[in-house]
């Protein structure tokens, strides 16, 4: 029987995403797709977004699906919230890969952050971008996609996991970060890995953030590795 493998994506993102890498898992794990709350034309919730919230609405489905013990790969927010999920709910996965994760949250980081998540602005300097992003969440609203998630960074500043929450996260993870990587830095991620009780840290060559410019076939051999170890 095939190890069962949970895929999260990050802010703005969605399942849509991981075609590719889903397609290439899927010899050898059986592959688990979620898409957060208001992502790719999920209704949202009655509360607002945050880190929280996500975490408790992916409690529910790894409930739902009968995925405890599982393995995950969280790309960028999607690792965090894994991450998150794992240190109030131990046992949770047997093994957490993120790719991309922002560590370092404050309240200046995350206005500079919330700043870019302007529909108005977005439309008007980057139309393909705000176009992709309407496919991405029909028939849901993109712009409130972008709302909740520039809420959802403001309340991370305030509210970002502290060294004693990296420490109740028992299981195995390792942390991936690109080398070209310009919104999340090896200095972050290296001090996260030092925080985890039993982390390995992995920095992919010719590497930057976005998922789509990842080498999926380079990044499978990477989680099939992990997943070996554990």
């Amino acid at each position: 029987m095939k190890k069962k493998i949970l895929l999260l994506h990050g802010a703005l993102g969605s399942t849509s995403q991981f075609e590719e890498l889903a397609k290439l898992l899927s010899k050898t794990f059986s592959v688990f797709q979620y898409d957060f709350p208001g992502h790719h034309g999920k209704a949202f919730p009655e509360e607002r977004l945050t880190v929280s919230l996500l975490q408790k609405h992916l409690h529910e489905y790894v409930r739902e699906f009968q995925l405890t013990g599982c393995l995950v790969f969280g790309y960028s927010m999607g690792g965090y919230v894994a991450l998150k999920q794992e240190s109030v709910s131990h046992g949770t996965f047997s093994g957490i890969f993120t790719l991309a994760t922002k560590f370092d949250w404050s309240p200046e980081i995350a206005q500079k952050e919330k700043a870019m998540l302007n529909p108005a602005k977005m439309m008007e300097k980057v139309p393909e971008y705000a176009d992709m992003l309407m496919h991405r969440h029909f028939p849901g609203d993109w712009k409130q996609v972008c709302e909740e998630t520039a809420y959802l960074m403001e309340h991370l500043g305030k509210h970002a996991m502290s060294a004693d929450d990296f420490d109740n996260v028992h299981c195995k993870v390792r942390l991936a970060v690109g080398d070209r990587d310009m919104m999340v830095t090896l200095a972050e991620t290296q001090r996260i890995y030092t925080e985890l009780p039993d982390a390995s840290l992995l920095v992919m060559p010719h590497t930057s953030h976005p998922i789509e410019k990842v080498n999926q076939a380079y990044l499978t051999e990477e989680i099939c590795r992990f997943a070996a170890e554990l």
